[in-house]
Parts: structure tokens; sequence; C-alpha cells
């Protein structure tokens, strides 16, 4: 997916020993969210692909939590749009998109920059 995302880390706790740390997020700072997936074998959580950092070598993890972020009401819009894009992608038309949407991260107010 070409386009992105931008959205602020608000949870940088629980590093997985398989990130190695200059691949992992840090609170307080911006990134974009390039992907989102349903990870299934976690329990139907959401996760996350992010421009800055390429994890997919990280075996288990490939992709973040998305609750580990937050997003301006814009931002949040588009990932909505997002989460249903790329839910046809990844073939999971059982998924139940409103659940997923309301199981999405808060909202913030002021600026990302």
């Amino acid at each position: 997916m070409s386009r992105s995302i931008e959205c602020l880390c608000v949870d940088d706790k629980g590093k997985p020993s398989e990130i190695p740390a200059e691949k992992w997020v840090k609170e307080g700072q911006p990134y974009n969210i390039t992907h989102v997936f349903v990870m299934m074998q976690q329990n139907k959580i959401q996760g996350c692909e992010l421009a800055e950092y390429d994890i997919s070598d990280c075996i288990p993890y490939n992709c973040y939590r998305l609750t580990r972020f937050a997003f301006t009401k814009e931002a949040l819009s588009k990932l909505f749009e997002m989460i249903k894009d790329c839910s046809g992608i990844n073939n999971l038309e059982d998924v139940d998109i409103l659940k997923l949407i309301g199981d999405t991260p808060k909202i913030i107010t002021t600026n990302l920059h």
C-alpha cells in the first residue's frame, strides 16, 4: 500500500526480545502506518507495519500492536478505511470490521508534529 497514516506512539512497554532495540518504537514519537493486520494466531488483535521499521524478520513478531499508537481525528478516519481495505486484501471476510474499529486506539487532539 502506497499510502500511510500518521500516528503517535503512546505505549512502548513490553518490547519482545525478538525485536532489536533499534527497531522498537519510542513513546511520544510520530510514525507512519503502511498496513494493518488482524493477527489471527494472537487472539485476532490488530497489528500494523510502520514505514520507519521493517520487523518482518523478527519472528514471530512481524508487526506492531495497533493499540500502541494514537491518531488525530483525521488520521483515524483514514485508518478505518485502511482497516476495511486491508481486510479485503487479506481475505478476512469473516472478521467483524465494526468490532475492530471499536478496538482501535485513542484519538489525540493535538498535531503530531
